[in-house]
C-alpha cells in the first residue's frame, strides 16, 4: 500500500469519526427535542399525565372522595317483615355521624291512608325497600345491608355484650336451669308456674350471645306479629357495630360479618371508599343520634337539623 492512499484512508476516517461525534452531539438531541419534547422539562405534557387528576395516588384519592355517604342497615324479623331500618348518615366535612333508628311499626302514608312500616314493607326486596327509606330519613341511600336472626347473632358475637333498651318486660321460660322441671309441666298439660320463668325488666338490659335466642323469639302478649323486642335488639346491634372503631382498620373482620348479610350491597367496594369513617361513631366525629317518632315527617326536619342541613 502507497503511502499517499495509505495518508488518504487515515484521513477519510477521521473525518468519519468527526462527523458521526457531531451528529451524536448536535444532530440526535434536535430531532429528539422535536419530536419527543424538551427533556429537561420532563418530557412531553399530555392533559391525561395532570398527577392531579391521577386515581393512582391514595392521598389524591383521599383528597377528592365523596365525604358524605348514607348506610341502611336492615333487621329482618321474619322472610317478609322487617324488624326496623337502621340509618347512618356521614358527613366527613362537617364532622358529624349521625345514626337514626326507624322502628318497625312508624306510620307512613300509602295512598292517603296511615299504615305501619313493617305492613307498607311487606314482602319486598332490599332494593325496592331502598326506595321507600329515602322518604323516611331525607336523604338516598348509597349501600345498605339485610340481616336476619342469623347475621345479628354474628354481629353480637363479634360485639359481645351489648346494652340494649326494653320497653316492655320480656318474661321466658329458664329452660337452661329447670328444662325438666317444666317438662313434665308442659307433658301435664298444667300452667308453668312464676319459679320457672326468668324475667327481665323494662330498662337497660344486657343482650349477649346467650339470651339473644330469648328476647328474638320473645312476642309481648303472645303476639307473633308484635316485633317491638326483636326491633330494639337490632337497634343496639347495628348501635354496638357503628361504634366499633377497629373495624375501620379490619377488611377481614367487616367482610367476615357482611357474609351473613342476608342480601347487601356494603361490600369490599365500600370499606375501600369509607372503612375508615364508616365505623367512626363517637371516635372520630360528632355522634347524633336522632330518636325516630312515630311520624316520619317532623323525622326528615329533625335529621336535617341535626347535620346541619335543614
Amino acid at each position: 500500500m502507497s503511502t499517499a492512499f495509505r495518508n488518504f484512508l487515515i484521513v477519510f476516517i477521521i473525518g468519519l469519526l468527526g462527523f458521526g461525534l457531531l451528529a451524536w452531539k448536535v444532530v440526535v438531541p434536535y430531532i429528539d427535542t422535536e419530536l419527543l419534547g424538551d427533556i429537561s422539562d420532563g418530557g412531553p405534557v399530555h392533559e391525561s399525565a395532570d398527577p392531579s387528576e391521577s386515581d393512582v395516588s391514595g392521598d389524591v384519592s383521599q383528597d377528592v372522595r365523596r365525604r358524605t355517604v348514607n348506610i341502611a342497615l336492615i333487621g329482618k324479623a321474619s322472610e317478609d317483615y322487617i324488624a326496623g331500618i337502621f340509618f347512618i348518615h356521614i358527613d366527613e366535612e362537617k364532622g358529624v355521624y349521625l345514626t337514626v333508628n326507624v322502628p318497625h311499626d312508624t306510620v307512613v302514608n300509602n295512598a292517603g291512608h296511615s299504615v305501619v312500616l313493617y305492613s307498607y314493607l311487606f314482602g319486598v326486596g332490599a332494593a325496592e325497600m331502598m326506595q321507600t327509606v329515602p322518604y323516611l330519613v331525607g336523604y338516598p341511600v348509597d349501600y345498605y345491608a339485610v340481616f336476619d336472626y342469623n347475621g345479628i347473632e354474628a354481629i353480637l358475637k363479634r360485639m359481645g355484650n351489648v346494652k340494649m333498651t326494653l320497653s316492655t318486660m320480656v318474661r321466658v321460660l329458664n329452660t337452661a336451669e329447670f328444662a325438666d322441671e317444666i317438662q313434665d309441666y308442659l307433658d301435664r298439660g298444667e300452667e308453668v308456674p312464676d319459679a320457672y320463668y326468668e324475667v327481665f325488666e323494662p330498662g337497660t338490659v344486657t343482650l349477649n350471645k346467650d339470651n339473644l335466642y330469648k328476647f328474638w323469639n320473645y312476642e309481648p302478649g303472645g303476639n307473633a306479629g308484635d316485633f317491638t323486642v326483636k326491633d330494639e335488639v337490632c337497634a343496639a346491634v347495628f348501635r354496638s357495630l357503628t361504634s366499633c372503631s377497629s373495624l375501620g382498620a379490619d377488611g377481614n373482620g367487616f367482610l367476615e360479618l357482611m357474609a351473613y348479610a342476608a342480601e347487601a350491597t356494603l361490600g369490599s367496594e365500600a370499606f375501600t371508599e369509607y372503612g375508615d369513617i364508616m365505623f367512626a361513631n363517637g371516635y372520630l366525629l360528632k355522634s347524633v343520634p336522632v330518636a325516630y317518632d312515630q311520624g316520619y315527617t317532623s323525622m326528615v326536619k329533625k335529621i336535617r337539623e341535626a347535620v346541619s342541613d335543614y
